[in-house]
């Protein structure tokens, strides 16, 4: 890819973001489907995990639902002129990194059992919705400003430690019979390692240890 193709595709990530933010109906419109997202996704799919689960893990359970949740509150933060830039890497790093996971997730699933009779719409819905959720994490990830070591290193840290409670205490999502552990595991530790060594060596550039 040359460099023009880059910026192209930058620009084009930024008049995509702009026109969101610009039209009300479109991004009230886009709102309303995250929060949609937040509360099916939270209640069917997480519900009884939650319930099953002690307050403590509960930050740490409904994963994309959390994402969602978090990307609504930064675009409305957006909206309204805030800049909140750790909120903004925060909401950006949870979108991209589930989103990506449930994509894997389902790919790998219909690469074992294809097709199921009467779940596949509702598994093309959750593929297509997770592709959703990882632009938002890429359209968020233009407005995060330079954020300080620390900073950078705590949020890595935060998801670090989500690997480690859903996969060594048993948080994790609910799988298919299809789809090992190990594979889940690995797909979810590489994509935090991976945006933890973007978000500490690229995101703000040399101006990043500053505030």
């Amino acid at each position: 890819m040359t460099y023009a193709s880059k910026s192209s595709d930058y620009l084009s990530l930024h008049t995509i973001l702009k026109l969101i933010l610009r039209y009300p109906l479109l991004f009230w419109g886009c709102m309303a489907a995250n929060v949609v997202g937040v509360i099916w996704g939270g209640w069917i799919w997480y519900g009884p995990q939650l319930a099953a689960a002690p307050f403590w893990a509960w930050p740490f359970i409904p994963d994309c639902p959390a994402a969602a949740l978090y990307a609504t509150v930064a675009f409305v933060g957006l909206y309204y002129g805030q800049q909140w830039n750790w909120f903004n890497a925060f909401a950006a790093f949870a979108c991209v990194k589930y989103g990506l996971w449930t994509v894997a997730f389902w790919l790998y699933h219909w690469a074992q059992v294809g097709w199921v009779a009467g779940f596949w719409p509702l598994e093309v819905m959750l593929f297509v919705a997770h592709i959703g959720l990882t632009c938002e994490g890429l359209l968020l990830a233009l407005r995060v400003g330079p954020l300080r070591l620390p900073v950078r290193l705590a949020l890595s840290a935060w998801f670090l430690l989500s690997v480690a409670i859903d996969y060594g205490l048993g948080y994790h999502p609910p799988l298919t019979a299809a789809v090992p552990f190990a594979f889940v595991f690995w797909v979810a530790l590489g994509l935090t390692l991976g945006l933890s060594l973007f978000l500490l060596f690229r995101v703000g550039g040399v101006a990043a240890n500053t505030a």
